[in-house]
Formats: C-alpha cells, structure tokens, sequence
C-alpha cells in the first residue's frame, strides 16, 4: 500500500522526515466514515480578521541551489495550538455548533502524532521536507521575480513553503507598476490557511524589504520572536500587496471538487510537494494538474505511483504526457522534484 505515517515528536515543529508505513485498515476505517470537503473560497480579508493580535514564530533556513540560503519566518505550533485554546475552541466540553468540526480536527492534529488522515486532516500544519526541496529547485530554475505576471497555485500549500519563496523574491525587487501577479493557495483543510498558511505570508512580507517602511515606523511593534499583527501592520501589508501587483486567494476542499471556472482558468505554474502520500487522491490530483497547468513541479518521495498514473491517463481528452526529474537526492530517504508537462 502507497499509505505512510510520519513520526513525530509530541509538540515539535521540526522538519518532518522520517517514514514508516501504517496498517491500512487504519486510514479505511476514518475515511469511510467522512466524506469529501467541498471545494469553497475564503477571502483574504476574512483570513486576516481571524488572526490574532500577536503570533510567535521560528526561522526556518531553506537552502538555495547558489549555496546560499534563505531565512523564513514561520509560525510556531504551540502558538496555533495556543490561539484554539485561547478563543475556546475544540476544548473537550465544546459542541461542534461552539467549536466547529474543522477548528476540532485542527486542534486534534496539533496535538496528534498521527498526522495524516484522509478527508479530514491532509498535514497541512507541519512543514514538509521536500517543499524546502521545491523551494531549492524555483531558485535554481529562475521562479523567482521573474514569475511576476503569471498565474500560480500552490496545491496542497500547509505552510506555503515554495510560495513564500517566490513572495520573498518579489517582496525583494521593486514594485510592479502595472504588472500583475496571480497567486493563488490551496489546503484541503480551511483551518490550515487560517492558521498556519497566511500567518507565513505576513510574516514573508513583513521581513522582505518590502516591509522595511513599516519596520521601521512608529506603528512597528515586535519583541523578539513575537510580532503584534496590529491594525497598522495588516493595512501595511495589504498596501504592499497592491503596490507590488500581487493578488492572493486562498481555496480549501478537495481537489476532485476544485472549480477552475471560479479561479480565472489554467495557471503558468502549479506547484505542490508532499501531497501523494493516499494513493486514492492520485487521479485527482494528476487531473486537476492536468487542466490547470502549463508547467507543474513537484516535490515529492515516493513517486512512483504518480508517474505510472500520469502515464495512465495519456489516452485521456488526447494528451500526451511528459515527466522528467529536475532534481533529485539519493543519500538517505530518496527524494525528487519532478517537472510534469501535458501536450
């Protein structure tokens, strides 16, 4: 069986790398029990209204194809663990009309040392291994700066990883003028957005040079390795979205339901990593990369049974298909970063 399970320390927020399988009867047993999440967008402003007024984090150093690295802010676990406890959610006495059934997983899972189970919580709360491995290969492919103009999604986004790279590249050059940027993240679970996915990007923004001009204000307020998402800094933020031509959106649900009609059509660029783990959610994710991109990359381990999928579906709407291994680690657990081409 193509099923994993990711050990991990109780409580950390380290790179996950280690792999062991798991019985299948364990994933059968919740998935029949759930059904698919529905594809829905949240708007940015409804994210940010959601963040708390201070968020804690650590840095995490990605390194880059020209030997150098680049130093993300990311936020701590325990500091999301913290926000659901604090606003009363998922606490064992709640109902789900009090908590909600997302917000409970979402604190389940941060508690939870099974991280991965399918249709209700995808391990979009931890960082992945082969997403700094994404982030390495845009930077030694040029998807930097550069991408300003296009359209991208991330799929199966978590932490935002490879995203918050190219974001950290255009928050590093000048503002956009006219040129406008598209980028757009998708998790299967909503909470994962609200609680790990754009507090990153905030802090991305708020540590490029882009957001010097607040840094360096009277409104700037920070301590350590905590920031006070204040009023000021979440209109600062959104002034240099605008300023810098990026549009973001955020999406969660299922990739068998994602409606491409909704987003604005196919993409220059798909991104995702880590995200073939259920053999399953194969074919959906294989076809929704299929329609919307013109240039897929992956990072990912254990690939093999996403390569015979895409070659399976060769016959399908006519297209032909072409995968080829743009990067590659052999040392220890085998890891690749695949390019992915429809004709």
């Amino acid at each position: 069986m193509f099923q994993f399970n990711f050990d991990v320390d109780e409580g950390a927020d380290e790179l996950i790398t280690n792999v062991s399988s798991v019985p299948a009867e364990m994933h059968d047993t919740s998935s029949a029990q759930q059904t698919a999440e529905a594809f829905s967008e949240i708007s940015l402003d409804s994210l940010l209204e959601a963040l708390p007024t201070r968020i804690s984090y650590s840095l995490l150093t990605v390194p880059l194809s020209d030997g150098k690295a680049l130093t993300l802010a990311r936020r701590d676990l325990f500091d999301a663990r913290f926000q659901l406890i604090s606003e009363g959610l998922g606490e064992p006495g709640a109902t789900d009309q009090e908590s909600g059934s997302a917000t409970n997983s979402a604190l389940q899972f941060l508690d939870n040392p099974f991280d991965l189970v399918p249709l209700v919580y995808e391990g979009g709360l931890k960082t992945w291994e082969c997403s700094l491995d994404l982030a390495g290969y845009l930077n030694s492919a040029g998807c930097g700066s550069n991408t300003r103009g296009a359209r991208i999604l991330e799929l199966g986004c978590g932490t935002a990883v490879p995203t918050l790279y190219i974001l950290c590249e255009i928050f590093s050059s000048r503002p956009a003028g006219e040129t406008e940027t598209h980028i757009h993240l998708q998790d299967y679970n909503a909470s994962v957005l609200q609680l790990v996915t754009i507090p990153n990007i905030v802090l991305a923004w708020y540590n490029s040079p882009a957001g010097e001009e607040y840094r360096n204000s009277e409104s700037h307020e920070s301590e350590g390795s905590e920031l006070n998402l204040s009023p000021s800094l979440l209109s600062a933020f959104k002034m240099s979205l605008r300023n810098y031509g990026v549009h973001l959106r955020f999406f969660s649900g299922s990739w068998d339901t994602f409606d491409l009609s909704s987003t604005g059509g196919s993409y220059n660029l798909v991104l995702t990593s880590e995200t073939i783990y259920h053999p399953k959610s194969l074919l959906s994710l294989v076809r929704l990369m299929r329609d919307a991109c013109m240039a897929p990359f992956l990072g990912q381990r254990g690939i093999a049974e996403f390569i015979r999928c895409v070659e399976g579906m060769t016959g399908e709407q006519a297209t032909k298909s072409q995968v080829e291994t743009v990067w590659e680690k052999s040392i220890g657990i085998s890891r690749k970063v695949m390019s992915v081409r429809w004709a």
